[in-house]
């Protein structure tokens, strides 16, 4: 589990979700309407969300190396799968009814899901991650980190690239010491980068 998140709106706002790695689980309720549980996939561009007064959404965020084989990334892609669910209280994940989860429950329930076989960690892509020694070609890498994660490894560490040139530019260096300390090609790469992946240029980003 990457991290939970709880909110209730009080007006309308828009929030632009990143790429940043995780896939999630939500729980929303429209304007006190009926629940929706939805598995979200990666996402490789800056994506609007809109909410109104009245929303309420518990999000909980899966780390890229977790996954659930029953529907893994590449089947969840740039979109959300409904889960059905059931008068409000309780939802399905295949054969398996779970209670909803609260803000203070969330890894008792992300516990209940590693048991019954619904979520799993992928030693592939976790050793991907770390840059550690396989015994698969690179070319088999590829095809099952897209396969778990929905996104190749290739563009995942360009995000992961993007996200640290921002947090270098927050703290204060120049674009054109990010853009070589981090290996990008020059500083108009640098700025295709983070407009492609964050939505920002490098000066919007180092803005206070």
């Amino acid at each position: 589990m990457a991290k939970v998140r709880s909110a209730r709106y009080t007006g309308d706002t828009r929030e632009v979700a990143l790429p940043d790695g995780s896939w999630d689980l939500l729980f929303v309720r429209r304007g006190g309407g009926p629940l929706m549980v939805i598995q979200t996939g990666q996402i490789a561009a800056p994506l609007a969300v809109d909410s109104r007064a009245g929303d309420e959404m518990l999000t909980i965020a899966f780390k890229p190396e977790v996954y659930m084989p029953r529907l893994p990334g590449r089947l969840t892609f740039n979109q959300g799968v409904p889960c059905p669910v059931e008068a409000d209280r309780s939802f399905w994940i295949g054969s398996e009814r779970f209670e909803v989860p609260r803000f203070d429950n969330v890894e008792a329930f992300v516990s209940a899901l590693a048991r019954k076989g619904l979520l799993e960690r992928d030693p592939v892509v976790s050793r991907a991650l770390q840059g550690a020694h396989q015994r698969l070609d690179e070319r088999s890498i590829q095809r099952h980190f897209a396969e778990v994660t929905g996104l190749g490894l290739k563009a995942f560490r360009q995000i992961a690239r993007a996200h640290e040139a921002a947090r270098l530019l927050r703290l204060g260096q120049a674009p054109s010491q990010v853009a070589a300390e981090l290996e990008f090609t020059d500083q108009a790469h640098l700025t295709h980068s983070l407009k492609r992946f964050l939505g920002q240029t490098p000066r919007q980003i180092a803005r206070p």
